[in-house]
């Protein structure tokens, strides 16, 4: 099977050395460069570092990536190719020939992002017209890709990508004062933890100003900003950046009182920072079921999350968390004025939540038996054959 996505996300890798621990022949094809992935065959398009410069060089770059792509997935021949997200996933997937079955999984801020392109729009119904089948991971991006995309409700299903199972063993173990020194936190703080990428996305800059509201009534409060996965393109990167300007302009400003984690991070490092913490802020402007917020909760982090539906959703089905209003920085800075960690009895309720029906391992399995519906054998060979 063939994986199309940027080999440098956390949850491209995660998908597929899993899928390749359980038998499967892996191949990823990627527009971005990364290291390699362990037992699985990475294949990074030669232009991914490329010197051109400026829009026309950006637009060349993207046609010959697009045109490799499909003379590489032609060669491969998968019988499922997997597109993993809606945004340059689902571009380049228009210029791959049909081949095999093939499944589209949206990510984070898609559709909200298409919502307001007409550019983006077509890519993404486009690319969702040639799906054999979409997952989604919550029930309202599920709805509005039948509302407003018109894909059949049987050509869906809404599966969360979960929490990793090892993480419950993880947590057990964990000595937060022993984490909070290696990253340079008091001990003695009440840490809020901006666990998600730094950017516009996730509203970096309202979380950063909302705190430097509340810290000047409470010293006690002690922000972490994880800066998280790289931009390959130029002005998401651009985006980031001002964003890490801000928080360098506000750690300089509250000398001690914020902390800029600005290496890549495992995602076992990410897990026990989060039960290092007292509380996680996840405020995007558009999300899904967020393994995020679901792996911070089984940490037993104090959830602040946005007011958005599919978080509505986690909580309906009995997930603990407090949800900010809009407007954000206002809302959210009343909060942190009086918040903090989750009393034992939250954090039960929120590990047997995890434990009892988010598990990763039952996620991936959901995911395999759609494979096999929709191929009728084992999806295990990918042998490559000439152009």
């Amino acid at each position: 099977m063939a994986l199309l996505g940027a080999a440098n996300s956390v949850h491209t890798r995660k998908w597929a050395v899993t899928l390749a621990e359980r038998g499967h022949r892996v191949v990823v094809t990627s527009w971005v460069a990364a290291d390699p992935i362990p037992g699985v065959d990475l294949r990074v398009a030669p232009y991914a570092n490329s010197a051109r410069r400026g829009s026309a060089g950006a637009v060349v770059r993207l046609v010959l990536t697009g045109w490799w792509m499909r003379r590489e997935v032609r060669r491969t021949r998968p019988d499922v190719l997997h597109v993993h997200s809606l945004g340059m996933a689902g571009l380049f997937s228009l210029l791959i020939p049909r081949v095999g079955t093939r499944v589209v999984t949206p990510w984070g801020s898609e559709l909200r992002v298409a919502a307001r392109s007409k550019l983006r729009g077509s890519v993404v119904r486009a690319a969702l017209r040639r799906a054999d089948v979409v997952l989604p991971t919550s029930a309202a991006v599920t709805k509005e890709l039948v509302d407003r995309y018109q894909v059949p409700v049987e050509r869906t299903d809404t599966i969360s990508w979960g929490v990793d199972d090892r993480f419950g063993e993880i947590r057990d173990d964990v000595r937060p004062d022993d984490v909070r020194r290696r990253h340079g936190i008091p001990l003695d703080a009440t840490v809020l933890f901006s666990a998600r990428s730094a950017g516009p996305v996730y509203r970096t800059e309202e979380i950063l100003t909302a705190y430097d509201r509340a810290v000047a009534h409470r010293p006690d409060l002690h922000l972490v900003l994880l800066v998280g996965q790289r931009p390959a393109e130029t002005s998401a990167a651009q985006a980031q950046r001002r964003c890490l300007d801000a928080a360098a302009r506000l750690a300089t400003a509250r000398p001690g009182r914020v902390t800029v984690v600005d290496r890549t991070l495992t995602p076992v490092e990410v897990f026990t920072l989060m039960c290092a913490s007292d509380v996680m802020i996840s405020v995007p402007r558009w999300d899904q079921r967020s393994s995020t917020v679901l792996e911070a909760a089984l940490a037993g982090c104090r959830l602040l999350l946005a007011d958005l539906p599919a978080y509505h959703e986690m909580v309906s089905d009995g997930l603990t968390a407090e949800i900010v209003g809009e407007p954000l920085t206002d809302r959210l800075s009343e909060k942190l004025l009086t918040v903090r960690r989750s009393d034992a009895r939250e954090q039960r309720q929120n590990r047997q939540f995890i434990e009892t029906s988010e598990s990763w391992s039952r996620q991936v399995g959901a995911v395999q038996r759609w494979y096999l519906a929709l191929t009728g054998r084992q999806v295990a060979t990918a042998v490559d054959t000439p152009a």
